[in-house]
């Protein structure tokens, strides 16, 4: 599951002035330490060169404490996509900002138009290559990959499109760190959950206290 605290989010800034980098700072509800980035990659073309402000509203309270347990303040990897979505929208019509971190996986942030502030003029979008599609492709299956490997998916019901060999079965014996996954169910969100076969009966009158969905779809349970 990837990692979408874009409600946690206080303000930072992405810097993309340097080409093949994107570095920055990110301050979340939760977290008492500044999140710093170091990411190989660019912005897409509509801020490619700049820098973006980000702005958030949130408010701090324990749940959104606990939705962050294990998210490393030290953030590296490559980038994802990253856009503002401005023109040409390569990718999507709304600021959207996505990163694979080594720590902690596939991190989203989903973001409204004001939310952002461009810093600078970017690189005239005639001047470079959209991002790399087929690339993104194969971050999305490794990240999948390494998925089924923690969950024990044995290989052969492992498929990843876009990179056949990501899906590797780990070596026997060998210790290796696993990254700290979103936690599905909190101990807050089991507190507030009723009794299984409670709400039998009740139609459309039942209380969904649980929102799951698939970040890449329109899977929701």
């Amino acid at each position: 599951m990837a990692w979408r605290p874009h409600e946690q989010l206080i303000e930072g800034e992405l810097d993309n002035t340097v080409p093949g980098k994107v570095t920055g700072w990110i301050r979340f509800v939760g977290m008492k330490e500044v999140v710093k980035l170091d990411l190989v990659g660019n912005f897409h073309r509509d801020i490619r060169g700049t820098k973006v402000r980000l702005t958030g509203c949130a408010r701090d309270n324990k749940e959104a404490r606990q939705f962050l347990e294990g998210f490393s303040p030290i953030q590296t990897g490559e980038v994802g996509d990253m856009t503002a979505g401005l023109p040409p929208q390569d990718y999507v019509a709304y600021p959207y900002f996505e990163w694979y971190s080594e720590a902690n996986g596939r991190v989203v942030l989903e973001l409204d138009p004001e939310q952002v502030e461009i810093i600078g003029a970017p690189i005239p979008a005639c001047e470079s290559d959209p991002v790399s599609r087929e690339k993104q492709q194969q971050n999305m299956a490794a990240f999948l990959g390494e998925m089924a490997q923690e969950l024990g998916l044995p290989p052969e019901r492992t498929i990843c499109i876009g990179a056949a060999t990501v899906s590797k079965p780990l070596l026997e014996g060998t210790a290796r760190k696993r990254p700290h996954r979103m936690q599905l169910l909190t101990k807050a969100i089991r507190s507030k959950l009723p009794p299984l076969g409670s709400q039998d009966g009740k139609g459309g009158q039942a209380v969904a206290h649980v929102k799951f969905f698939t970040p890449d779809s329109s899977w929701t349970w």
